[in-house]
């Protein structure tokens, strides 16, 4: 559980003043105090700030952190205080905790400042609201208390009155029958009041000796000897309590013991699960904050309280007025379709991979370098996280623009060993500094490829007018993959990589294909050299150091298509985290979630042709 910085003491756009005019209401209690517990139960489920992705644009975290923030409003105005008190507090980590991580949040671009400083206003105004929503919920409690205080002494007052009046009509029954039969038997008033008295009373102890006698314990009490009657005095002791029976209605217990859990509505979210509406509720777990970010894909605006809305939290109702959350019920999620467990697929990639490795259709070559090799020893060259750069540089140097033909020798096979190392050790570190400078952005932040690729096309280093196409999606799925493998294998977008008999093509189109390809906060190179006759290598260059190189970069070659598809899926694999694999099983992949989930790529291709 994450503590949240202290809130600002007035109501939003009003200064400092008391957030509760009534004081006296809870004087005697410390704030927050009486709904301690109720905000305890609300926050069981909390789930810490999300790390953002450096990645991917800032803007739409801040859309993201709008749609929260709409969130919080609309439970303010409908009186839902355990919603509000759960979203509002999912907007203020989000915005203190995870925001300012992403190496964008300080940049000086002019529509990312002011995207900033519409956060800090409304993170002050959500913090406010939070204030009052909890002392209306110390005033809730403090209700409930008096209200139960009054039910238990109104129940006490109604088992003594009942059991006065129980005893008061025993003795009237037993008096009654005794007179009867005194005046049939000729005794005295007082003696024959007295022996019928004991009598009875002796009777009916013997009836209660105990629960659930069976017959023998019958057989005894007919065999049970009055003694002789008392006298008068003897008489006159007081009855045995009798237990009285219970007064209050069926299920009302249980409705009271019950009652702050049935009101949190919050913790009554869907859990996403593929394209189900993600803040519709449902009885189960507040939903995680990756739940909340629907339009991800859209550029965000800067959202504007206006003068109603910063009113609207001092029109909270006082305590005689609030009202219980009500939940909301929402239609069941549809049952997800049974698919192969993340780990299995892992397994089956690692075993392809080796086999493949075995048979010398995979080699993987080891490069002389390393981003980030001469940090310390020459900084002017220090490529630490320049992915983003050293990517697309290779791309441009392997299909050839006419600036890089002047100055390397020209290659049949693309790219070669000696010029990634260059790349990697020469030409990226200076254009790093250059864009991170433009931008805005600390020495070793990451790049979003798309400023990178601005650049570069702005400095005629990547040629605009050899750009392919785009394409992603989960990198696990056929179908999202077929489209990358399309670009590689002809050199242009519309073409399915599969034929119409739904077998691969054996043959690829002369012509050098290159891609940028954006996965788990890492941009990797993949190369497509033609050997001539319809046969084609594919090369994955990274330039992260492996183990499998001896801690240098590595430049992996396939020599089919086939080959290349089992290698990208086992280097997907290989970047999934526990964590990951358990979201991956968890859930469907949904599109309106990719910025999110660990299985979305993005590939930038280009060739020659």
């Amino acid at each position: 559980m994450v503590d949240l910085p202290t809130a600002p003491s007035g109501p939003p756009g009003k200064g400092k003043q008391p957030l509760v005019e009534d004081s006296q209401t809870i004087h005697n209690y410390h704030s927050g105090e009486p709904s301690k517990r109720r905000r305890d139960l609300l926050k069981k489920n909390e789930q810490p700030p999300i790390t953002l992705s450096n990645l991917c644009p800032i803007s739409k975290y801040y859309a993201a952190a709008d749609k929260v923030l709409e969130q919080f409003k609309a439970h303010c105005k409908k009186h839902e205080y355990d919603d509000a008190f759960i979203i509002g507090r999912r907007f203020a980590l989000f915005s203190t905790a995870s925001l300012p991580n992403h190496d964008y949040y300080a940049s000086p671009k002019s529509e990312l400042v002011q995207l900033r400083l519409q956060n800090q206003k409304d993170l002050q105004w959500v913090m406010t609201g939070l204030e009052r929503i909890v002392n209306l919920m110390d005033r809730e409690e403090i209700a409930k208390q008096k209200v139960e205080e009054e039910r238990l002494r109104n129940q006490k007052e109604e088992d003594e009155k009942k059991q006065l009046e129980w005893e008061q009509s025993m003795r009237q029954r037993l008096l009654g029958a005794s007179m009867e039969e005194s005046s049939s038997s000729g005794l005295g008033e007082g003696d024959s009041a007295a022996l019928d008295m004991a009598s009875k009373l002796e009777k009916l102890n013997a009836f209660y000796l105990t629960k659930g006698d069976d017959e023998e314990d019958d057989d005894k009490r007919a065999d049970i000897i009055i003694p002789s009657a008392p006298t008068l005095d003897e008489q006159l002791s007081p009855l045995p309590p009798p237990v009285a029976p219970p007064n209050f209605n069926v299920g009302e217990e249980q409705q009271y013991s019950t009652a702050l859990l049935n009101s949190i509505s919050a913790t009554q979210q869907l859990k996403s699960n593929g394209a189900t509406p993600l803040f519709q509720t449902t009885e189960s777990v507040p939903p995680a904050y990756s739940d909340l970010f629907l339009e991800s894909l859209r550029t965000s605006t800067p959202s504007s309280v206006s003068s109603s809305e910063l009113e609207e939290l001092e029109r909270l109702p006082s305590a005689s007025s609030v009202t219980s959350p009500t939940a909301i019920q929402s239609s069941k999620p549809k049952p997800a379709v049974p698919r192969t467990p993340i780990r299995k697929l892992i397994r089956n990639y690692e075993h392809k991979m080796q086999s493949l490795q075995s048979s010398k259709q995979i080699e993987i070559i080891k490069l002389g370098t390393y981003q980030g090799r001469l940090s310390a020893s020459n900084p002017r060259f220090d490529s630490t996280n320049g992915c983003a750069v050293i990517s697309p540089l290779v791309v441009a140097t392997h299909i050839y623009p006419r600036h890089i033909q002047q100055r390397h020798t020209i290659s049949n096979y693309g790219i070669s060993n000696s010029d990634i190392n260059e790349i990697i050790d020469k030409r990226a570190p200076p254009i790093l500094q250059t864009v991170r400078s433009k931008l805005g952005l600390n020495k070793h932040a990451l790049i979003i490829p798309s400023d990178v690729h601005d650049f570069l096309v702005d400095e005629k280093i990547l040629p605009q007018d050899k750009f392919v196409g785009v394409c992603g999606g989960d990198i696990m799925d056929t179908q999202h993959i077929n489209k990358l493998l399309s670009m590689l294998l002809n050199g242009k977008d519309g073409d399915d990589v599969k034929n119409t008999k739904g077998k691969k093509p054996t043959t690829c189109r002369k012509a050098k294909v290159a891609a940028a390809l954006f996965f788990r906060e890492h941009v990797i190179s993949i190369v497509k050299i033609p050997l001539g006759n319809g046969v084609c290598y594919y090369d994955l260059i990274d330039s992260l150091p492996s183990s499998r190189t001896g801690g240098m970069a590595s430049r992996t070659r396939c020599k089919d298509l086939a080959s290349f598809e089992v290698l990208l899926r086992w280097y997907a694999s290989t970047k999934f985290t526990e964590e990951n694999c358990n979201f991956i099983d968890a859930n469907i992949y949904n599109e309106w979630m990719a910025d999110f989930d660990p299985r979305t790529f993005q590939g930038f291709v280009w060739s020659n042709a």
